[in-house]
């Protein structure tokens, strides 16, 4: 089955949106869902902000012009 998304609004939207599921009796989950990092992804967020300071990384414009010398 198919899910839906929906982005009500205002406050009155959200109310008659989850009266009318209610009254059809269709399950919804609701709530505002902030997923918290992992520890490893903080980590490798930091070696990355790290790399950046320390001048290892390749800029946009690098990676396109190496990019496309690779497709000719």
């Amino acid at each position: 089955m198919e899910n839906l998304i929906v982005y009500p609004e205002n406050q009155k939207q959200l109310s008659i949106l989850k009266s009318l599921l209610e009254e059809m009796k269709i399950r919804f989950k609701s709530g505002v869902e902030v997923e918290e990092l992992q520890d490893w992804q903080k980590k490798l967020i930091d070696e990355g902000i790290e790399d950046i300071k320390a001048g290892r990384f390749t800029s946009a414009e690098e990676v396109s012009k190496k990019a496309r010398e690779c497709i000719k």
